[in-house]
């Protein structure tokens, strides 16, 4: 029983760390795409 709980936490741990690099990075993107939209059209 541990031991699936184990995984499971395992699983859950690295589905989060890649949600947090997924997000992380969908950031960063959009800002550049906003400021490069603002600054030619300004």
């Amino acid at each position: 029983m541990t031991n699936k709980l184990d995984k499971h936490t395992k699983d859950n741990q690295r589905f989060y760390e890649g949600f947090l690099k997924f997000t992380l990075y969908s950031c960063i993107a959009i800002s550049v795409i906003i400021a490069l939209l603002a600054f030619f059209l300004v």
